[in-house]
């Protein structure tokens, strides 16, 4: 009797980490099967050679994700664990409001690093008018990265995904 209630509560355990992996790997695999399908696209029609990058273009920019994307991937992996997940837990709890405010800290903070990457990798023999233009670029980039994760991890919360540790949602009918 006791190696199978210690066999079962290994088999709970086994099951709620995949489940919290899912939840860290999935939404960023998500939005970079998205954006690797438009780069990989793109690669057909503007060849991706390692001198494009920095030029501040958009192929430029889809040129340095198609080389640099396992790093991209592996600093999204770890936002999703140490950041995403807590914080997605914590807000389940929240009012309207403060979700609200939690949508316009992030939209702030990703406004912020658009500029603070855009002034980084902008040639300054150009105008401000491409400065502003990289910094839209990247924070629209980061916006839809954000949504799809968003979109995803509400999936999960819903039960449209199920995590294989959770019961299936009765409806209430």
């Amino acid at each position: 009797m006791r190696q199978k209630l210690t066999s079962i509560y290994l088999i709970s355990q086994i099951s709620y980490l995949i489940s919290k992996a899912m939840r860290v790997f999935f939404p960023p695999f998500v939005a970079f099967v998205v954006f690797g399908i438009i780069v990989v696209l793109d690669s057909f029609v503007h060849t991706m050679h390692l001198g494009d990058m920095g030029k501040g273009t958009l192929h430029a920019f889809m040129a340095c994700f198609y080389y640099m994307w396992p790093l991209y991937f592996l600093t999204a992996l770890l936002t999703q664990w140490v950041i995403i997940t807590s914080l997605w837990d914590a807000a389940r709890h929240w009012g309207a409001t403060a979700k609200d405010a939690a949508v316009t800290v992030c939209c702030i903070v990703c406004g912020l690093f658009a500029c603070g990457i855009a002034y980084a990798i902008w040639d300054d023999k150009t105008t401000e008018l491409h400065l502003a233009w990289l910094a839209i670029i990247m924070l629209m980039i980061q916006l839809a990265y954000w949504i799809m994760n968003v979109f995803v991890m509400i999936l999960f919360d819903e039960g449209k995904i199920r995590l294989p540790h959770l019961p299936e949602k009765k409806s209430a009918e």
